[in-house]
Protein backbone atom coordinates (compact mmCIF):
# COMPACT_ATOMS: atom_id res chain seq x y z
CA UNK A 1 0.00 0.00 0.00
CA UNK A 2 2.97 2.58 0.83
CA UNK A 3 4.74 1.87 -2.31
CA UNK A 4 1.17 2.28 -4.55
CA UNK A 5 0.18 5.89 -2.82
CA UNK A 6 3.51 7.50 -2.87
CA UNK A 7 3.84 6.14 -6.61
CA UNK A 8 0.68 7.24 -7.97
CA UNK A 9 1.44 10.80 -5.87
CA UNK A 10 5.00 10.98 -7.75
CA UNK A 11 2.93 9.83 -11.25
CA UNK A 12 0.22 12.55 -10.44
CA UNK A 13 3.27 15.55 -10.32
CA UNK A 14 5.69 13.68 -13.15
CA UNK A 15 2.08 14.19 -15.34
CA UNK A 16 1.65 17.72 -14.04
CA UNK A 17 4.97 18.62 -14.97
CA UNK A 18 4.99 17.20 -18.31
CA UNK A 19 1.63 18.93 -19.04
CA UNK A 20 3.34 22.00 -19.22
CA UNK A 21 1.14 23.79 -16.68
CA UNK A 22 3.34 24.80 -14.08
CA UNK A 23 6.11 25.82 -16.99
CA UNK A 24 7.89 29.01 -17.10
CA UNK A 25 7.54 29.93 -20.51
CA UNK A 26 9.93 32.75 -20.19
CA UNK A 27 12.72 30.12 -19.15
CA UNK A 28 14.54 27.55 -21.08
CA UNK A 29 13.73 24.11 -19.24
CA UNK A 30 14.46 23.11 -15.35
CA UNK A 31 18.36 23.86 -15.15
CA UNK A 32 18.96 27.58 -14.61
CA UNK A 33 19.89 30.27 -12.21
CA UNK A 34 21.63 28.76 -9.49
CA UNK A 35 20.38 25.83 -10.06
CA UNK A 36 23.33 25.54 -12.95
CA UNK A 37 25.98 26.20 -9.75
CA UNK A 38 24.59 22.74 -8.47
CA UNK A 39 24.17 21.13 -11.52
CA UNK A 40 27.29 22.43 -13.24
CA UNK A 41 29.70 20.16 -11.09
CA UNK A 42 28.39 17.57 -14.04
CA UNK A 43 28.86 19.86 -16.81
CA UNK A 44 32.37 20.31 -16.27
CA UNK A 45 33.49 17.19 -15.18
CA UNK A 46 31.89 14.47 -17.92
CA UNK A 47 31.35 16.88 -20.81
CA UNK A 48 33.63 19.76 -20.84
CA UNK A 49 36.17 18.01 -18.57
CA UNK A 50 37.27 21.17 -17.56
CA UNK A 51 36.97 23.66 -14.38
CA UNK A 52 37.39 26.52 -15.87
CA UNK A 53 34.28 27.44 -15.70
CA UNK A 54 33.70 30.51 -18.05
CA UNK A 55 33.82 27.82 -20.41
CA UNK A 56 31.39 25.40 -19.07
CA UNK A 57 29.36 28.56 -18.41
CA UNK A 58 29.29 30.85 -21.60
CA UNK A 59 28.72 28.24 -24.05
CA UNK A 60 25.68 26.80 -22.65
CA UNK A 61 24.06 30.47 -21.94
CA UNK A 62 24.36 31.41 -25.53
CA UNK A 63 22.68 28.32 -26.66
CA UNK A 64 20.20 28.28 -24.67
CA UNK A 65 19.59 31.18 -21.96
CA UNK A 66 19.80 33.85 -25.26
CA UNK A 67 23.82 34.64 -24.12
CA UNK A 68 22.19 35.48 -20.40
CA UNK A 69 25.00 33.85 -18.59
CA UNK A 70 24.11 32.46 -14.82
CA UNK A 71 27.61 32.96 -12.96
CA UNK A 72 27.78 30.56 -9.98
CA UNK A 73 31.01 31.45 -9.46
CA UNK A 74 32.82 33.82 -6.99
CA UNK A 75 36.56 34.91 -7.06
CA UNK A 76 38.43 33.27 -4.29
CA UNK A 77 42.35 34.35 -3.41
CA UNK A 78 43.32 31.32 -4.99
CA UNK A 79 40.73 31.37 -8.24
CA UNK A 80 37.80 31.06 -9.59
CA UNK A 81 35.53 28.28 -7.93
CA UNK A 82 32.01 27.24 -7.80
CA UNK A 83 29.70 28.70 -4.88
CA UNK A 84 28.01 25.82 -4.58
CA UNK A 85 28.66 22.45 -3.05
CA UNK A 86 29.02 19.37 -4.98
CA UNK A 87 26.62 17.36 -2.98
CA UNK A 88 23.44 17.92 -5.39
CA UNK A 89 25.17 17.25 -8.64
CA UNK A 90 26.85 13.35 -6.47
CA UNK A 91 22.84 12.67 -6.21
CA UNK A 92 21.69 14.18 -9.63
CA UNK A 93 24.61 11.55 -11.18
CA UNK A 94 22.49 8.73 -11.98
CA UNK A 95 19.76 10.09 -13.80
CA UNK A 96 22.25 12.21 -15.47
CA UNK A 97 24.00 9.59 -17.00
CA UNK A 98 21.04 8.05 -18.25
CA UNK A 99 19.94 11.20 -19.82
CA UNK A 100 23.83 11.41 -21.70
CA UNK A 101 22.65 7.47 -22.93
CA UNK A 102 19.50 9.12 -24.01
CA UNK A 103 20.76 11.74 -25.92
CA UNK A 104 22.78 9.70 -27.73
CA UNK A 105 20.19 7.06 -28.48
CA UNK A 106 17.59 9.42 -29.78
CA UNK A 107 19.86 12.21 -31.24
CA UNK A 108 19.72 15.36 -28.86
CA UNK A 109 22.96 17.05 -27.81
CA UNK A 110 25.00 15.60 -25.32
CA UNK A 111 25.11 19.11 -23.35
CA UNK A 112 23.56 18.66 -20.03
CA UNK A 113 20.71 20.88 -20.82
CA UNK A 114 19.23 19.20 -23.87
CA UNK A 115 15.84 17.82 -23.77
CA UNK A 116 17.09 14.16 -22.05
CA UNK A 117 18.66 16.11 -19.26
CA UNK A 118 15.66 18.38 -18.35
CA UNK A 119 13.84 15.44 -18.21
CA UNK A 120 16.13 13.58 -16.34
CA UNK A 121 16.46 16.46 -13.58
CA UNK A 122 12.44 15.90 -12.87
CA UNK A 123 12.72 12.51 -12.84
CA UNK A 124 15.92 13.10 -10.06
CA UNK A 125 13.85 15.33 -8.06
CA UNK A 126 10.64 13.18 -8.14
CA UNK A 127 12.73 9.98 -7.12
CA UNK A 128 14.24 11.86 -3.98
CA UNK A 129 11.00 13.25 -2.86
CA UNK A 130 9.90 9.71 -3.13
CA UNK A 131 12.63 8.76 -1.07
CA UNK A 132 11.76 11.18 1.20
CA UNK A 133 8.20 10.49 1.55
CA UNK A 134 8.93 6.68 1.65
CA UNK A 135 11.29 6.63 4.82
CA UNK A 136 9.06 9.14 6.53
CA UNK A 137 6.00 7.43 6.41
CA UNK A 138 8.13 4.67 8.16
CA UNK A 139 9.49 7.17 10.29
CA UNK A 140 6.26 8.33 11.33
CA UNK A 141 4.80 4.54 11.96
CA UNK A 142 7.78 3.77 14.41
CA UNK A 143 6.45 6.92 16.55
CA UNK A 144 3.28 5.40 16.95
CA UNK A 145 0.99 7.07 13.40
CA UNK A 146 -1.47 4.61 11.77
CA UNK A 147 -0.01 4.13 7.98
CA UNK A 148 -3.12 5.74 6.73
CA UNK A 149 -2.14 8.77 8.46
CA UNK A 150 1.02 8.83 7.92
CA UNK A 151 0.65 8.74 3.87
CA UNK A 152 -1.69 11.08 3.83
CA UNK A 153 0.38 13.25 5.70
CA UNK A 154 3.40 12.96 3.21
CA UNK A 155 0.85 12.95 0.35
CA UNK A 156 -0.06 16.51 1.68
CA UNK A 157 3.31 17.66 2.67
CA UNK A 158 4.60 16.89 -1.19
CA UNK A 159 1.40 18.64 -2.67
CA UNK A 160 0.52 21.23 -0.21
CA UNK A 161 4.56 22.94 0.06
CA UNK A 162 7.22 24.01 -1.43
CA UNK A 163 8.15 20.37 -1.67
CA UNK A 164 6.01 20.47 -5.11
CA UNK A 165 7.42 23.28 -6.76
CA UNK A 166 11.04 22.27 -6.33
CA UNK A 167 10.15 19.14 -7.71
CA UNK A 168 8.95 20.06 -11.25
CA UNK A 169 9.43 23.66 -11.40
CA UNK A 170 13.72 23.81 -10.37
CA UNK A 171 14.17 20.68 -9.95
CA UNK A 172 18.26 21.10 -9.85
CA UNK A 173 17.78 23.44 -6.57
CA UNK A 174 18.90 21.27 -3.76
CA UNK A 175 16.00 21.00 -1.91
CA UNK A 176 14.32 18.31 -2.57
CA UNK A 177 17.45 16.47 -2.25
CA UNK A 178 18.09 17.55 1.23
CA UNK A 179 14.10 16.61 1.91
CA UNK A 180 15.01 13.17 0.85
CA UNK A 181 18.02 13.17 2.85
CA UNK A 182 17.14 14.04 6.25
CA UNK A 183 14.04 12.01 5.55
CA UNK A 184 15.99 8.84 5.24
CA UNK A 185 18.46 10.08 8.33
CA UNK A 186 15.49 10.21 10.43
CA UNK A 187 14.37 6.86 10.30
CA UNK A 188 17.80 5.26 10.09
CA UNK A 189 19.31 6.98 13.29
CA UNK A 190 15.57 5.66 14.66
CA UNK A 191 16.52 2.30 13.46
CA UNK A 192 19.91 2.60 14.81
CA UNK A 193 19.20 3.77 18.62
CA UNK A 194 16.83 1.14 18.75
CA UNK A 195 18.37 -2.14 17.81
CA UNK A 196 21.75 -0.70 17.17
CA UNK A 197 22.42 -2.72 14.32
CA UNK A 198 25.87 -1.49 12.22
CA UNK A 199 24.42 -1.52 9.14
CA UNK A 200 21.78 1.58 10.66
CA UNK A 201 24.64 3.35 11.44
CA UNK A 202 26.29 2.91 8.53
CA UNK A 203 23.51 4.18 6.43
CA UNK A 204 22.83 7.47 9.27
CA UNK A 205 26.36 8.11 8.84
CA UNK A 206 26.79 8.19 4.76
CA UNK A 207 23.29 10.42 4.55
CA UNK A 208 24.51 12.27 7.31
CA UNK A 209 27.88 13.12 4.77
CA UNK A 210 25.49 13.79 2.05
CA UNK A 211 23.41 15.97 4.14
CA UNK A 212 26.40 18.50 5.06
CA UNK A 213 28.04 18.09 1.58
CA UNK A 214 24.72 19.45 -0.22
CA UNK A 215 23.99 22.52 1.63
CA UNK A 216 26.61 22.19 5.10
CA UNK A 217 24.32 24.55 7.06
CA UNK A 218 21.93 21.33 7.07
CA UNK A 219 24.62 19.74 9.12
CA UNK A 220 21.82 21.05 12.12
CA UNK A 221 20.04 17.96 11.01
CA UNK A 222 22.17 16.53 14.03
CA UNK A 223 20.63 18.38 16.53
CA UNK A 224 17.43 16.63 15.55
CA UNK A 225 18.99 13.43 17.38
CA UNK A 226 17.74 13.93 20.82
CA UNK A 227 14.01 14.64 19.18
CA UNK A 228 14.37 11.22 17.27
CA UNK A 229 15.43 9.12 20.33
CA UNK A 230 12.65 10.39 22.34
CA UNK A 231 14.64 12.64 24.71
CA UNK A 232 18.21 13.26 25.96
CA UNK A 233 17.70 10.24 28.81
CA UNK A 234 17.02 7.87 26.51
CA UNK A 235 19.43 8.87 24.26
CA UNK A 236 21.62 8.37 26.76
CA UNK A 237 20.41 4.96 27.91
CA UNK A 238 20.35 3.79 25.19
CA UNK A 239 23.88 5.04 24.21
CA UNK A 240 25.60 3.50 27.53
CA UNK A 241 23.97 -0.07 26.81
CA UNK A 242 25.75 -0.13 23.47
CA UNK A 243 28.76 -1.93 24.49
CA UNK A 244 30.71 -1.47 20.73
CA UNK A 245 29.33 1.99 21.41
CA UNK A 246 32.92 3.59 20.43
CA UNK A 247 33.68 1.84 17.69
CA UNK A 248 30.68 2.13 16.38
CA UNK A 249 30.67 5.80 16.59
CA UNK A 250 34.37 5.99 15.38
CA UNK A 251 33.23 3.93 12.59
CA UNK A 252 30.99 6.71 11.86
CA UNK A 253 32.08 9.64 12.10
CA UNK A 254 35.00 8.05 9.52
CA UNK A 255 32.38 7.70 6.67
CA UNK A 256 30.94 11.14 7.38
CA UNK A 257 34.78 12.85 6.59
CA UNK A 258 34.95 10.40 4.20
CA UNK A 259 32.20 11.44 2.08
CA UNK A 260 32.82 15.09 3.07
CA UNK A 261 36.58 14.15 1.17
CA UNK A 262 34.84 14.81 -1.99
CA UNK A 263 34.40 18.41 -1.67
CA UNK A 264 37.93 18.68 -1.26
CA UNK A 265 38.79 16.75 -4.68
CA UNK A 266 36.21 19.31 -6.13
CA UNK A 267 38.56 21.74 -4.68
CA UNK A 268 41.79 20.36 -5.54
CA UNK A 269 40.44 19.86 -8.75
CA UNK A 270 39.53 23.57 -9.19
CA UNK A 271 42.17 25.65 -8.08
CA UNK A 272 44.46 23.27 -6.13
CA UNK A 273 43.38 24.15 -2.63
CA UNK A 274 41.86 21.24 0.09
CA UNK A 275 39.49 23.85 1.98
CA UNK A 276 38.24 27.33 0.16
CA UNK A 277 35.23 29.21 1.53
CA UNK A 278 32.92 29.76 -1.54
CA UNK A 279 30.48 32.17 -0.16
CA UNK A 280 33.38 34.53 -0.16
CA UNK A 281 31.25 38.03 1.35
CA UNK A 282 28.64 36.73 2.31
CA UNK A 283 27.84 35.04 5.84
CA UNK A 284 25.78 34.71 9.45
CA UNK A 285 24.54 38.04 10.77
CA UNK A 286 23.98 36.33 14.48
CA UNK A 287 23.20 39.74 16.00
CA UNK A 288 20.51 40.45 13.56
CA UNK A 289 18.03 37.54 12.90
CA UNK A 290 14.78 38.06 10.88
CA UNK A 291 12.73 35.44 12.52
CA UNK A 292 9.23 37.52 12.10
CA UNK A 293 10.41 38.32 8.27
CA UNK A 294 11.72 34.34 8.09
CA UNK A 295 7.87 33.06 9.26
CA UNK A 296 6.00 35.88 8.73
CA UNK A 297 6.81 37.84 6.27
CA UNK A 298 4.61 38.45 3.07
CA UNK A 299 7.98 38.66 0.79
CA UNK A 300 8.85 34.82 1.73
CA UNK A 301 7.19 33.90 5.29
CA UNK A 302 7.62 30.13 5.89
CA UNK A 303 3.83 29.93 6.97
CA UNK A 304 2.39 32.44 4.83
CA UNK A 305 3.28 29.97 1.65
CA UNK A 306 3.13 27.47 3.54
CA UNK A 307 0.41 27.23 5.68
CA UNK A 308 0.27 23.42 5.59
CA UNK A 309 2.91 23.61 8.13
CA UNK A 310 1.11 26.18 10.33
CA UNK A 311 -1.23 23.19 11.23
CA UNK A 312 2.00 21.09 11.52
CA UNK A 313 3.55 23.49 14.08
CA UNK A 314 0.14 23.41 15.99
CA UNK A 315 0.35 19.39 16.00
CA UNK A 316 4.20 19.89 17.40
CA UNK A 317 2.13 22.63 20.69
CA UNK A 318 0.42 19.65 21.10
CA UNK A 319 3.07 16.77 21.35
CA UNK A 320 4.93 19.38 23.20
CA UNK A 321 2.14 19.70 26.15
CA UNK A 322 1.51 15.65 25.90
CA UNK A 323 5.13 14.50 25.93
CA UNK A 324 6.94 17.50 26.62
CA UNK A 325 10.38 15.64 27.52
CA UNK A 326 10.26 14.31 23.88
CA UNK A 327 8.43 17.21 22.59
CA UNK A 328 11.12 20.03 24.09
CA UNK A 329 13.84 18.60 22.06
CA UNK A 330 12.08 19.65 18.65
CA UNK A 331 11.40 22.60 19.92
CA UNK A 332 14.77 23.53 20.39
CA UNK A 333 16.03 21.93 17.15
CA UNK A 334 13.35 24.01 15.27
CA UNK A 335 14.28 26.78 16.90
CA UNK A 336 17.78 26.82 16.72
CA UNK A 337 17.22 25.76 12.88
CA UNK A 338 14.80 29.00 12.43
CA UNK A 339 17.67 31.26 14.05
CA UNK A 340 20.62 30.06 12.25
CA UNK A 341 18.23 30.63 8.69
CA UNK A 342 16.94 33.94 10.06
CA UNK A 343 21.06 34.90 10.98
CA UNK A 344 21.60 34.46 6.93
CA UNK A 345 22.89 38.13 5.33
CA UNK A 346 20.11 37.75 2.70
CA UNK A 347 17.42 36.42 4.81
CA UNK A 348 14.91 35.77 2.22
CA UNK A 349 17.48 33.45 -0.22
CA UNK A 350 17.12 35.09 -3.25
CA UNK A 351 14.32 34.68 -5.91
CA UNK A 352 12.52 31.96 -4.51
CA UNK A 353 9.21 30.47 -4.41
CA UNK A 354 8.31 30.85 -0.43
CA UNK A 355 10.63 30.28 2.12
CA UNK A 356 13.47 27.59 -0.26
CA UNK A 357 15.85 26.94 2.70
CA UNK A 358 12.61 25.56 5.58
CA UNK A 359 12.40 22.89 2.97
CA UNK A 360 14.78 20.20 3.73
CA UNK A 361 13.14 20.88 7.53
CA UNK A 362 9.75 19.91 6.50
CA UNK A 363 9.70 16.57 7.67
CA UNK A 364 9.55 18.17 11.27
CA UNK A 365 6.83 19.64 10.44
CA UNK A 366 4.68 16.76 8.63
CA UNK A 367 5.51 14.76 12.27
CA UNK A 368 3.54 17.19 13.78
CA UNK A 369 0.58 17.50 11.20
CA UNK A 370 0.55 13.47 11.13
CA UNK A 371 0.26 13.91 15.16
CA UNK A 372 -1.88 16.36 14.94
CA UNK A 373 -4.36 14.21 12.68
CA UNK A 374 -3.61 11.12 15.05
CA UNK A 375 -4.52 12.44 18.19
CA UNK A 376 -7.77 14.11 17.28
CA UNK A 377 -11.38 13.06 17.71
CA UNK A 378 -13.18 12.13 14.05
CA UNK A 379 -14.93 15.28 13.28
CA UNK A 380 -11.43 16.87 13.74
CA UNK A 381 -9.63 14.69 11.58
CA UNK A 382 -12.37 15.87 8.92
CA UNK A 383 -11.85 19.14 9.96
CA UNK A 384 -7.72 19.09 9.11
CA UNK A 385 -8.39 17.37 6.22
CA UNK A 386 -10.46 20.05 4.82
CA UNK A 387 -8.00 22.39 5.87
CA UNK A 388 -5.43 20.30 3.90
CA UNK A 389 -7.30 19.80 1.01
CA UNK A 390 -7.65 23.86 0.83
CA UNK A 391 -3.98 24.38 1.78
CA UNK A 392 -3.17 21.55 -0.90
CA UNK A 393 -5.22 23.43 -3.85
CA UNK A 394 -3.77 26.82 -2.43
CA UNK A 395 -0.39 25.56 -2.90
CA UNK A 396 -1.02 24.41 -6.83
CA UNK A 397 -2.69 27.90 -7.67
CA UNK A 398 0.72 29.88 -6.07
CA UNK A 399 3.19 27.27 -7.34
CA UNK A 400 1.55 28.42 -10.73
CA UNK A 401 1.03 32.09 -9.87
CA UNK A 402 5.20 31.58 -9.22
CA UNK A 403 5.84 29.99 -12.94
CA UNK A 404 3.71 32.47 -14.68
CA UNK A 405 4.98 35.30 -12.54
CA UNK A 406 1.71 36.78 -10.97
CA UNK A 407 3.74 36.44 -7.75
CA UNK A 408 7.14 38.83 -7.85
CA UNK A 409 9.85 36.23 -7.39
CA UNK A 410 11.32 38.58 -4.32
CA UNK A 411 8.97 41.77 -4.37
CA UNK A 412 5.83 40.44 -2.68
CA UNK A 413 4.27 42.57 0.06
CA UNK A 414 1.17 42.42 2.30
CA UNK A 415 -0.63 44.35 -0.68
CA UNK A 416 0.50 42.56 -3.56
CA UNK A 417 -0.15 39.44 -1.98
CA UNK A 418 -4.10 39.48 -1.65
CA UNK A 419 -4.36 41.65 -4.60
CA UNK A 420 -3.10 38.82 -6.82
CA UNK A 421 -4.83 35.56 -4.16
CA UNK A 422 -5.89 32.90 -5.95
CA UNK A 423 -5.82 34.83 -9.10
CA UNK A 424 -4.91 32.50 -12.34
CA UNK A 425 -6.10 34.28 -15.11
CA UNK A 426 -3.11 35.21 -17.64
CA UNK A 427 -4.12 38.92 -18.38
CA UNK A 428 -2.10 38.87 -14.37
CA UNK A 429 0.68 37.16 -15.68
CA UNK A 430 3.96 39.66 -14.41
CA UNK A 431 1.32 42.29 -13.02
CA UNK A 432 4.17 43.42 -10.37
CA UNK A 433 7.18 43.01 -13.08
CA UNK A 434 4.97 45.03 -15.65
CA UNK A 435 4.06 47.67 -12.79
CA UNK A 436 6.96 50.68 -13.13
CA UNK A 437 9.27 51.39 -10.03
CA UNK A 438 7.90 54.14 -8.09
CA UNK A 439 10.39 57.16 -7.85
CA UNK A 440 11.09 58.40 -4.54
CA UNK A 441 12.65 61.48 -3.30
CA UNK A 442 15.36 60.74 -0.69
CA UNK A 443 14.04 62.79 1.95
CA UNK A 444 11.59 65.81 1.99
CA UNK A 445 14.45 68.38 2.26
CA UNK A 446 14.71 67.34 -1.40
CA UNK A 447 11.54 68.77 -2.25
CA UNK A 448 11.20 72.48 -3.13
CA UNK A 449 7.57 72.85 -3.83
CA UNK A 450 4.25 70.60 -4.32
CA UNK A 451 1.52 72.14 -6.18
CA UNK A 452 -1.73 70.14 -5.98
CA UNK A 453 -4.59 69.92 -8.29
CA UNK A 454 -7.79 67.37 -7.50
CA UNK A 455 -11.16 67.47 -8.17
CA UNK A 456 -14.30 65.08 -6.71
CA UNK A 457 -15.91 65.89 -10.92
CA UNK A 458 -18.49 67.29 -8.67
CA UNK A 459 -20.53 70.16 -9.53
CA UNK A 460 -18.76 73.07 -9.56
CA UNK A 461 -15.48 72.04 -10.23
CA UNK A 462 -13.50 73.72 -13.10
CA UNK A 463 -12.21 70.95 -14.43
CA UNK A 464 -13.26 70.29 -18.05
CA UNK A 465 -16.49 68.19 -18.02
CA UNK A 466 -15.21 65.37 -21.13
CA UNK A 467 -17.18 62.06 -20.04
CA UNK A 468 -18.79 63.19 -17.18
CA UNK A 469 -21.68 60.90 -16.07
CA UNK A 470 -24.16 59.53 -13.58
CA UNK A 471 -24.23 55.81 -14.17
CA UNK A 472 -21.22 55.18 -11.57
CA UNK A 473 -19.45 57.21 -8.93
CA UNK A 474 -17.24 56.51 -6.34
CA UNK A 475 -18.01 59.69 -4.17
CA UNK A 476 -20.71 62.18 -4.97
CA UNK A 477 -22.74 61.27 -8.25
CA UNK A 478 -20.39 62.03 -10.98
CA UNK A 479 -17.43 60.51 -12.62
CA UNK A 480 -15.77 60.74 -16.18
CA UNK A 481 -16.16 57.94 -18.40
CA UNK A 482 -13.53 56.70 -21.24
CA UNK A 483 -13.39 54.23 -23.61
CA UNK A 484 -12.46 53.75 -27.48
CA UNK A 485 -15.69 55.87 -28.31
CA UNK A 486 -15.24 58.36 -26.16
CA UNK A 487 -11.30 58.25 -25.09
CA UNK A 488 -10.38 61.33 -23.68
CA UNK A 489 -12.01 62.41 -19.97
CA UNK A 490 -11.87 65.28 -17.73
CA UNK A 491 -9.48 67.69 -19.05
CA UNK A 492 -7.53 69.80 -16.34
CA UNK A 493 -5.54 72.79 -18.03
CA UNK A 494 -3.32 75.35 -15.78
CA UNK A 495 -0.64 77.78 -16.59
CA UNK A 496 2.60 76.60 -16.63
CA UNK A 497 4.18 78.85 -13.99
CA UNK A 498 1.74 77.24 -11.39
CA UNK A 499 3.75 74.19 -11.83
CA UNK A 500 7.16 76.14 -12.44
CA UNK A 501 9.22 75.86 -15.24
CA UNK A 502 12.58 75.29 -13.62
CA UNK A 503 13.92 71.96 -11.32
CA UNK A 504 13.39 68.77 -11.79
CA UNK A 505 9.58 67.93 -11.60
CA UNK A 506 7.78 64.13 -10.73
CA UNK A 507 4.28 63.99 -11.10
CA UNK A 508 2.23 61.71 -8.52
CA UNK A 509 -1.29 60.75 -9.87
CA UNK A 510 -3.84 59.61 -7.44
CA UNK A 511 -7.41 58.06 -8.52
CA UNK A 512 -10.01 55.69 -8.08
CA UNK A 513 -10.81 53.36 -11.26
CA UNK A 514 -13.50 51.36 -11.89
CA UNK A 515 -12.63 49.26 -15.36
CA UNK A 516 -14.59 46.29 -17.15
CA UNK A 517 -11.71 44.25 -17.46
CA UNK A 518 -9.00 44.63 -15.35
CA UNK A 519 -5.81 45.77 -17.51
CA UNK A 520 -7.34 48.23 -19.28
CA UNK A 521 -5.70 50.86 -21.95
CA UNK A 522 -5.78 53.45 -19.79
CA UNK A 523 -3.34 56.44 -19.78
CA UNK A 524 -2.88 59.39 -18.57
CA UNK A 525 -1.52 62.34 -20.77
CA UNK A 526 -0.04 65.62 -20.59
CA UNK A 527 1.51 68.41 -23.26
CA UNK A 528 2.07 72.07 -23.08
CA UNK A 529 -0.30 73.78 -25.21
CA UNK A 530 0.87 77.47 -27.27
CA UNK A 531 -0.71 79.38 -29.68
CA UNK A 532 0.47 78.08 -32.85
CA UNK A 533 -0.10 73.85 -31.08
CA UNK A 534 1.26 71.52 -28.59
CA UNK A 535 4.32 69.82 -27.49
CA UNK A 536 6.08 67.66 -24.48
CA UNK A 537 3.35 65.07 -25.10
CA UNK A 538 3.82 61.90 -23.08
CA UNK A 539 1.25 59.03 -22.09
CA UNK A 540 1.74 57.39 -18.59
CA UNK A 541 0.42 54.17 -18.77
CA UNK A 542 -1.55 53.26 -15.21
CA UNK A 543 -3.98 50.32 -16.56
CA UNK A 544 -1.76 47.87 -15.59
CA UNK A 545 -2.61 49.37 -11.71
CA UNK A 546 -5.88 48.59 -12.06
CA UNK A 547 -6.01 45.06 -10.83
CA UNK A 548 -9.41 44.39 -10.32
CA UNK A 549 -12.50 44.56 -12.52
CA UNK A 550 -15.76 45.46 -11.84
CA UNK A 551 -14.58 47.34 -8.67
CA UNK A 552 -13.08 50.43 -7.35
CA UNK A 553 -9.47 50.45 -6.87
CA UNK A 554 -7.53 52.82 -5.89
CA UNK A 555 -4.27 53.85 -8.50
CA UNK A 556 -1.52 55.86 -7.48
CA UNK A 557 1.52 56.72 -9.85
CA UNK A 558 4.92 58.88 -9.79
CA UNK A 559 6.79 59.28 -12.41
CA UNK A 560 9.10 62.32 -13.63
CA UNK A 561 7.63 64.72 -16.80
CA UNK A 562 9.03 67.51 -18.75
CA UNK A 563 9.23 71.11 -18.06
CA UNK A 564 7.36 73.98 -20.25
CA UNK A 565 9.36 76.22 -22.39
CA UNK A 566 7.73 79.10 -21.41
CA UNK A 567 6.01 79.86 -18.06
CA UNK A 568 2.97 81.92 -20.67
CA UNK A 569 2.19 78.11 -22.00
CA UNK A 570 -0.60 76.00 -20.17
CA UNK A 571 -0.17 72.37 -18.85
CA UNK A 572 -2.82 70.27 -19.90
CA UNK A 573 -3.36 66.84 -18.33
CA UNK A 574 -6.49 64.29 -19.02
CA UNK A 575 -6.80 60.89 -19.26
CA UNK A 576 -7.37 58.65 -22.28
CA UNK A 577 -8.41 55.31 -23.53
CA UNK A 578 -9.09 53.40 -26.12
CA UNK A 579 -10.10 50.56 -24.18
CA UNK A 580 -12.85 48.11 -25.47
CA UNK A 581 -14.41 48.18 -22.39
CA UNK A 582 -15.91 50.98 -20.43
CA UNK A 583 -13.82 52.75 -18.01
CA UNK A 584 -14.83 55.45 -14.57
CA UNK A 585 -12.52 57.91 -13.12
CA UNK A 586 -13.29 59.92 -9.80
CA UNK A 587 -11.52 61.50 -7.19
CA UNK A 588 -8.45 62.51 -9.34
CA UNK A 589 -5.58 64.47 -7.69
CA UNK A 590 -2.41 65.07 -9.74
CA UNK A 591 0.63 66.08 -7.40
CA UNK A 592 3.71 68.90 -9.00
CA UNK A 593 6.92 68.30 -7.33
CA UNK A 594 9.57 70.27 -7.88
CA UNK A 595 12.64 68.67 -6.66
CA UNK A 596 16.32 70.32 -6.15
CA UNK A 597 18.76 69.89 -8.63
Amino acid sequence: MRKLVIALSLLAVALLSLSGVFDNEAMYGRIHADAQGYYGYLVATFIEHSFDWQEVIQPYADTYFNGAAADFTVQSEHGRINKYYAGTAVLILPFFLVACLAAWLFGFPIDGYSEPFQLGIVFSALFYAGVGMYYLSKFLERKGISKPVALFSVVAGLFGTGLFHYSISEAAMSHVYSFGLVSLFMYRVDKWLQNSNRSDLIWSSLVFGLIVLVRPVNGLVIFSVPFIAGGVAPLIDKLKSNQRLFKQLSIGIALVFSVLLFQVLMYLAQVGKPLVWSYQDEGFNFLNPEIINVLFSYKKGFFIYTPLAGLGLFGLMIYLFERPKQGAWIWLFLGLVVYVISCWWNWYYGGSFGHRAMIEYLPFFIFGLAYLMQQSSKPAQLTIFGLCSFFVYLNLVQSYQYQKFILHWDGMSKERYWEVFMETDREFDGIFYRQKQELVPLSEQEIIEIVVFDSDLEEGTTWGSQGFTTEKAFSGVQSSRVNSESKYGTTLGVPAKEIGITGRKQLRITAMVWSERTFPSLSIAYSYRRNEGDYGHDYIGIGQLVTKKKVWVKVEHLVPISLALDENHTWIVYPISDDEGTIYLDDIRYEIMTLKE
